[in-house]
């Protein structure tokens, strides 16, 4: 007889899209808050458990059956006069018709399991003993009481996550409860049933009467690699977690989760969604819902998509996944740049006000805007990107950022060129010769063997006055005039619709001139010595923050 299973194929959402799945997929729900993400969850097992419950957002599944109902007949048993499908009971003589009519409420529990955050406190908690020769085990931990060598293997990933391990107690009377603690040693003619052992054994610590983080993360363990429920529900695995521990969760469950197991999760952990793309798993489906009113859009990134995005360095060891959690995401091309904007934010936000749910984060230079915008974008996440001017300096690196905004080149591409025209038509603060001459001046007072930080930042400035852009970045936008004027603001209002921000001012320390320091130097005595919501040499910066409050 064949076993039977039960898949879920397509998962049809209240936007009209609709998405199929395999049977060893990992799919997970991310966005922001009041998204729907645990509400899709609860769909899935209301339409199992009673199909007449008006859906919200999973409006429609088609599950996939297989197997012959004769193998679910054999795994009841008969409990006076009573048939036992698990804890479940069931009507024998109707299984097989509600097999056929693929309407199988009653015993939904034995193919599907929903872990929400309060079930899985529980799981952990000492389970009945039970006659492991005439009696077939039930409950997660019952299975594993039978089975050493999961034991094993499970304790080995709590001792990842907590450094110590579980054991479970064989010997404690009508319950099987877990131990937390490194494993007795067993002395010569003990075994696991010993009394001395179990002596040893009982001055360990139960797993209930341990924080929700061990219970929780033990829960889920039981649930997912020893039950075999065809389809698991985890609604925020990352719960009670610290970061590094909800990392490690979602890389086990991605490399160790059996094949032909569906694991649907519900998310709004960075942490978490890092730790299943780091096991490299091929099964990995991500699914942002953004929430319009009563519509859940929804948009997937399949694994080749996913395994694209996880290659990139700036997006696998930065924040930047975060903005799938969030509303909005701002890009900035430095830490620095990130700082301030978020700063003033605050500083001009009515106290009263809801905080707006706006992620600010760096991607290490202009040149690395395109791969972020790209990425957030293909999730339908609402993405601002800001830029200094001399943006505008490089045609490849512009080409690049406003195509991955969805912009078309050949639409800007005669105002870019005016300007571009008009910067080389104006004469360098520095030319060939002043250059030569400020930087021999720099070398001859330099009497260390190696180079200096400051001495090549001092090096770098001088080259950066040979070109014209040097003073456009210190004066923004007023350098230019008549035609070059018009060009600048056309492209800078066709940017502005789509998302991308050119700094006006020039670049960020021009928002504040009185400090002449620069990058971290200049920010940390700005945010420390300024008043962010008041000082008048601050207009431009907290106009140019609410533009971006502005943009929808």
């Amino acid at each position: 007889m064949e076993k039977t299973n039960i898949y879920i194929n397509r998962i049809t959402f209240n936007d009209g899209s609709s998405f199929s799945f395999d049977n060893s997929d990992i799919v997970v729900f991310t966005g922001p808050n009041n998204s729907g993400k645990s509400q899709v969850l609860r769909d899935i097992k209301d339409y199992f458990t009673n199909k007449n419950i008006q859906r919200k957002i999973a409006t429609d599944i088609t599950p996939q059956f297989l197997g012959d109902v004769e193998y679910l007949k054999s795994k009841c048993i008969n409990k006076n006069g009573k048939y036992y499908l698990d804890n479940i009971v069931v009507n024998i003589n109707n299984l097989k018709y509600q097999w056929e009519q693929k309407n199988i409420s009653s015993i939904s529990t034995y193919f599907i399991n929903h872990l929400s955050t309060e079930s899985r406190l529980q799981a952990a908690n000492p389970a009945n003993t039970f006659d492991a020769v005439n009696d077939f085990p039930v409950t997660p931990l019952q299975k594993l009481y039978i089975d050493d060598k999961k034991e094993k293997e499970l304790s080995s990933l709590f001792h990842q996550a907590f450094g110590t391990e579980f054991i479970v107690n064989r010997g404690a009377g009508s319950q099987i409860p877990i131990h937390v603690g490194m494993t007795p040693t067993m002395d010569k003619g003990e075994d696991r049933v010993s009394v001395s052992y179990l002596s040893k054994l009982k001055r360990l610590p139960q797993i209930q009467n341990q924080g929700d983080g061990m219970r929780s993360f033990t829960g889920i363990l039981l649930d997912t690699f020893i039950s075999n429920h065809c389809i698991t529900l985890i609604d925020e695995p990352e719960a009670f977690l610290h970061p590094p521990q909800a990392r490690l969760l979602g890389k086990l469950l991605a490399k160790n989760t059996p094949n032909n197991r569906q694991l649907f999760i519900s998310t709004h952990s960075e942490d978490f969604l890092k730790g299943l793309l780091d096991a490299n798993n091929e099964h990995i489906k991500v699914i942002r819902i953004n929430r319009e009113g009563d519509v859940n859009h929804m948009n997937i990134l399949n694994n080749n998509e996913v395994e694209n995005l996880w290659k990139d360095p700036i997006l696998r060891y930065s924040n930047i996944l975060s903005g799938l959690f969030h509303s909005k995401v701002v890009i900035c091309e430095s830490d620095t740049d990130c700082r301030f904007y978020q700063a003033v934010l605050y500083a001009i936000q009515d106290e009263n006000a809801i905080n707006p749910d706006i992620l600010f984060t760096h991607c290490g230079g202009k040149q690395r805007l395109k791969v972020v915008i790209k990425a957030l974008r293909s999730l339908n996440v609402k993405t601002i990107a800001v830029m200094d001017i001399d943006a505008l300096n490089d045609k490849t690196t512009f080409k690049d950022i406003v195509e991955s905004a969805g912009m078309i080149w050949d639409n800007i591409e005669t105002s870019w060129k005016s300007i571009n025209e008009y910067v080389k038509g104006q004469r360098a603060q520095l030319d060939t010769e002043e250059v030569k001459k400020e930087i021999d001046n720099i070398f001859n007072s330099f009497h260390e063997p190696q180079l200096t930080t400051d001495i090549t930042d001092k090096i770098k400035k001088v080259i950066k006055q040979s070109s014209a852009w040097s003073k456009v970045k210190e004066t923004g936008k007023t350098f230019f005039t008549g035609d070059a004027y018009k060009a600048f603001q056309k492209i800078y209002d066709l940017c502005k619709c789509n998302g991308l921000l050119i700094v006006p001012v020039g670049e960020l320390e021009c928002f504040y001139k009185p400090d002449s320091n620069h990058g971290v130097k200049w920010v940390n005595n700005v945010l420390e010595n300024v008043n962010l919501k008041d000082d008048p040499e601050l207009c431009q910066a907290r106009s140019f923050v609410e533009e971006i409050l502005l943009i929808k």
